[in-house]
């Protein structure tokens, strides 16, 4: 196998063992035209290399030879004929900055920067606005028949327990005391600003 290539190794065994292409095409089920195209080393007539590579493994296997042998005869090839290629040079690309392109990329940051600006505002608009109540605490169980309310949101929102409104101070926060029924209480503390969504925060009051 040494001075042969890897379709002369494939002829030579065959026709040995007195095998006709034809033969050996209804055995192992490849096409004649892919067996002819082997053994001539005409490796453009074949399919990618996953492909020619399991082709040479059921042929060797079919004629009882190495499959490692055959398949360094096969690479030796694919080595020699990529070290063939023409090597391939690329130009440098050339970008010449004039003022009319430098005066589009400006704007076009600038267009950038203001649809960027734009997104932000609108999604400060339409945001609900972060609401945090610090007491009471959730599930809570009492026996008085009141309960204090405190908490903070953002300044530019308004608040609203039970849905009666309560104001904030400076530094958007809230307290309101609330009456509160024998038994299970459900607190609603909600916050929204002009055009958000609205933000609710729920507690369960137990009074016992």
């Amino acid at each position: 196998m040494k001075d042969e290539t890897l379709g002369q190794v494939f002829k030579r065994y065959r026709e040995s063992e007195g095998l006709k292409i034809a033969q050996v095409e209804k055995d192992i089920k490849i096409s004649h035209r892919m067996i002819e195209a082997l053994e001539a080393d005409d490796y453009r007539a074949l399919p990618d290399e996953i492909y020619v590579k399991n082709i040479i493994k059921t042929y060797g296997r079919y004629l009882s030879l190495d499959y490692n042998k055959l398949l360094a005869l096969f690479d030796s090839v694919q080595v020699q004929k990529n070290s063939n290629l023409p090597e391939v040079k690329t130009k440098p690309i050339r970008v010449i900055l004039t003022p009319q392109r430098v005066r589009n990329v400006i704007i076009g940051l600038a267009v950038l920067m203001l649809v960027v600006y734009l997104g932000w505002q609108l999604n400060n608009i339409f945001q609900p606005p972060q609401l945090s109540v610090y007491s009471p605490e959730n599930n809570l169980a009492t026996d008085k028949n009141y309960i204090e309310i405190t908490g903070k949101t953002e300044k530019e929102a308004r608040v609203y327990i039970n849905e009666k409104e309560v104001f904030l101070d400076v530094n958007g926060e809230f307290k309101a005391t609330l009456d509160l029924q024998k038994g299970m209480n459900l607190i609603k503390i909600s916050a929204a600003k002009k055009r958000s969504k609205e933000n609710v925060v729920y507690r369960e009051i137990l009074v016992q």
